[in-house]
């Protein structure tokens, strides 16, 4: 499936910059946007809030900066997202059944629960620190809950578009090691780390694997066509021309009435380990005002939610 990429970054960065405030000011809801959108010192996050659309619970992730091409993700929806396999059931997030619309917790995350047959999935995006002591990452993390009588069979993959400053195709790095073809990690060779490198091979953005839960069972650096259009079945083998990576923990056993959490980082990179500085990830969380401009929110969804499939698929 094609990205739209005409004229995406001025549009959707535009929109997305007039809905989001940085730290410190009141958390962004409105539901003429089918959007939620919070941000801080660092970095932007909007997540996808429309329940009619396949990209329900989507993310996007930018810098904070007045720079409208400071992205992180690629920034439309469908392209960074969460799919899950239940007993050989395989389904998008968004496919479940809502449970709990999306909501910021007590740390300013944003939070979604789906239901698939009895088994409950809690969506947890949230700021993060990562290697310094800034809250200068995202944090996807997952909650299931087995609410049947019987033991399930579980896999959960989070997959990032990485795009840095308007380009799609820098080359991942792994262990050391620059991909330009798709790779497959399994088991203990899944790396702790993953990196995105520009033209002139500096490390703009990077990844951890394990949130520090569970560690995953796998990790795959692709193009990312391959990996929206295979789902599970997804195996490394071609170039890559828009790069795409994938942490999935994959067939854990979750027992009836038990629990399995999984999560993985995503964000900005530096070479500095700053501990010094620590600045609050919470985004107004104590103020869940309404966001007055609703023709800007508007604008911000009919920019933000083209369609990345067929008809059929909406």
């Amino acid at each position: 499936m094609m990205k739209f990429k005409s004229n995406r970054i001025s549009a959707a960065l535009a929109a997305v910059s007039m809905c989001c405030f940085t730290a410190g000011t009141a958390m962004l809801y409105s539901t003429a946007s089918k959007a939620v959108c919070i941000s801080n010192d660092y970095l932007k996050l909007t997540v996808q809030d429309d329940e009619q659309k396949s990209a329900y619970g989507s993310f996007m992730l930018s810098k904070n900066s007045e720079n409208q091409t400071d992205t992180l993700t690629y920034p439309q929806f469908y392209t960074s997202f969460a799919e899950v396999n239940i007993n050989g059931s395989v389904k998008l997030y968004s496919e479940g059944k809502t449970v709990r619309q999306p909501y910021t917790d007590s740390e300013g995350a944003i939070v979604m629960v789906q239901d698939f047959d009895g088994i409950e999935i809690t969506q947890r995006l949230s700021f993060a620190t990562g290697n310094t002591s800034n809250y200068d990452m995202l944090q996807a993390a997952y909650t299931v809950k087995n609410n049947t009588s019987a033991d399930i069979k579980l896999s959960v993959r989070t997959i990032i578009d990485p795009t840095i400053s308007d380009s799609d195709n820098d080359p991942i790095m792994a262990d050391g090691t620059v991909f330009t073809q798709e790779k497959n990690f399994y088991g203990n060779d899944v790396p702790e780390e993953w990196f995105v490198k520009n033209s002139a091979g500096e490390i703009t953005a990077y990844g951890i694997t394990s949130d520090g839960s569970a560690a995953p069972d796998s990790f795959d650096i692709a193009d990312w066509s391959n990996l929206y259009n295979a789902r599970f079945d997804y195996s490394a083998g071609d170039a890559i021309s828009d790069n795409a990576a994938a942490v999935t923990w994959c067939d854990r056993t979750v027992k009836s009435g038990e629990n399995f959490s999984c999560g993985t980082k995503y964000g900005l990179y530096s070479e500095k380990s700053d501990k010094t500085k620590n600045n609050s990830p919470k985004t107004g969380d104590k103020l869940p005002i309404a966001f007055l401009g609703a023709g800007i929110c508007s604008l911000t969804a009919a920019v933000l939610c083209r369609k990345r499939r067929s008809d059929n698929d909406e």
